[in-house]
């Protein structure tokens, strides 16, 4: 059976429905992009998130490294220049500048810790202080109260504390560390904090006998 000859007719294009499909077209489009830069925007505030909580752990470990490589100080407390660490023989007298040196050439050996009546020798007092130990010098003159006071103090720690008259003092009591030194009227509180922010501070840490 014979085809029929195909019409050259071609059909009717509706203006409206071909408008309609390009406003679809644009407003999907749309929507894609707006999809896209929202998503965009999330990723970019999550990065900003992790690198703001990162920020905030970097800088909570540097203050602690800060703090162990910078140690706290006290108010008035004199950092003296590190004179050295020569050792001589034991009762070799060397010619301090100062009655309470805090670094030097000292004896060979180190004072033991604890309370002592009589003046110890400051070559025996500047090794222990390399040790780490804080020594704390009075005034024979302070009276017995101040003395009383000082040995409770000083009674408070169990290491690395030597409690000494002094006779060439020209303040009542003079707390020393390594390279470090402060006067005080008496037997003053903040004495125990001098020892605990600067026992063990020093280029040895050693404890010593009693």
């Amino acid at each position: 059976m014979a085809k029929k000859p195909a019409s050259g007719k071609k059909k009717a294009v509706d203006p409206d429905k071909q408008a309609q499909k390009r406003a679809r077209r644009e407003e999907r489009k749309k929507a894609e992009a707006e999809a896209r830069r929202r998503a965009e925007r999330k990723r970019l505030l999550r990065r900003a998130a992790m690198i703001g909580v990162g920020a905030v752990v970097v800088g909570a470990l540097g203050f602690v490294i800060v703090r162990k490589a910078i140690p706290p100080e006290l108010p008035g407390v004199v950092k003296e220049a590190n004179l050295g660490r020569t050792h001589v023989a034991n009762g070799q007298t060397v010619p301090y500048a100062t009655a309470t040196p805090t670094s030097g050439t000292h004896s060979a050996s180190s004072a033991r810790c604890g309370i002592f009546d009589q003046e110890i020798p400051a070559e025996f007092a500047v090794h222990s202080l390399e040790h780490g130990t804080v020594v704390i010098w009075y005034r024979p003159d302070v009276g017995s109260e101040t003395v009383s006071a000082l040995r409770r103090i000083v009674d408070g720690f169990d290491d690395r504390v030597i409690l000494s008259p002094n006779s060439r003092l020209d303040a009542p009591v003079v707390a020393t560390a390594w390279t470090r030194i402060k006067t005080y009227d008496g037997a003053d509180a903040e004495l125990s904090d001098f020892i605990e922010t600067y026992r063990n501070r020093a280029p040895e840490s050693l404890r010593c006998a009693y």
